[in-house]
């Protein structure tokens, strides 16, 4: 072969090398999944064992459809501007369905359920059959997270006195102080926090969850409203169609 056409060759086996060089790491970036969590046991959490219960059915539902999912773990009001400023981030969990979520973002398939309801002191039990029973009550609530819908409607007319805070912890400890009356919390949450927490395990016996739950709250990942967000929520749902979600989640929770 002429030396002008092993050349030609080399070079274009070059370019084509450089092509795919270029190509792959493309393709492989295309199914990662950049999501956004909150330090919330026993279901998300940087230091928990497969970074939390939601996380490892996230994980599993995205992986059976050949994804792997990077979690970013930031304070609760944090995660979820970075999912709405955009960039890399497309999504954040867990997070319970809501009118004003829906707004704002596109919610997956649910990855789960626990009980939301109000947690108590055992020597002051709550009775109440509807909200307006709780007028006269102080309620904490986490600032930020999504409660029910006609429960955040009315702390935002003002019709329930709520008391906000930075985390459920710092509600049970205002609850033991009695600073508020009752706080809104998921079931799961508030056994998990008395287990782990050494103020809250000495005094798990002073605190109780009420024995009306608010509602059974579905779990979900809150996607960009975008055409990405759609796709990786319609690969979402197909991964969990191939999982059994309901076993991972109580495996994870010890349930």
């Amino acid at each position: 072969m002429p030396l002008r056409a092993v050349t030609a060759v080399r070079r274009s086996v070059l370019t084509l090398a450089a092509l795919v060089a270029l190509t792959l790491p493309a393709a492989a970036q295309d199914k990662i999944v950049h999501l956004t969590s909150l330090d919330w046991p026993p279901f998300s959490g940087e230091t928990l064992k497969d970074k939390g219960a939601a996380v490892a059915v996230v994980q599993a539902a995205f992986a059976a459809v050949g994804y792997k999912v990077e979690v970013a773990f930031y304070p609760w009001n944090r995660a979820v501007a970075l999912v709405k400023d955009g960039g890399d981030v497309q999504g954040y969990f867990p997070e319970y369905a809501g009118a004003d979520v829906e707004k704002d973002f596109i919610l997956s398939a649910p990855l789960g359920s626990s009980p939301l309801g109000f947690a108590e002191r055992a020597a002051s039990p709550v009775t109440w059959n509807g909200l307006d029973d709780l007028k006269s009550k102080k309620i904490g609530v986490v600032d930020g997270y999504v409660n029910t819908d006609d429960l955040d409607a009315r702390v935002a007319k003002g019709e329930l006195h709520a008391d906000k805070a930075n985390s459920d912890l710092t509600n049970l400890k205002k609850l033991l102080a009695e600073r508020i009356d009752i706080a809104v919390i998921d079931r799961a949450v508030m056994n998990d926090l008395i287990r782990t927490t050494p103020q809250l395990k000495e005094s798990a016996d002073k605190l109780r969850f009420n024995a009306k739950i608010l509602e059974d709250k579905t779990l979900h990942i809150a996607f960009r409203k975008d055409a990405k967000g759609e796709a990786m929520a319609k690969a979402f749902a197909e991964g969990l169609a191939k999982i059994d979600a309901k076993a991972i989640l109580s495996s994870a929770l010890g349930s």
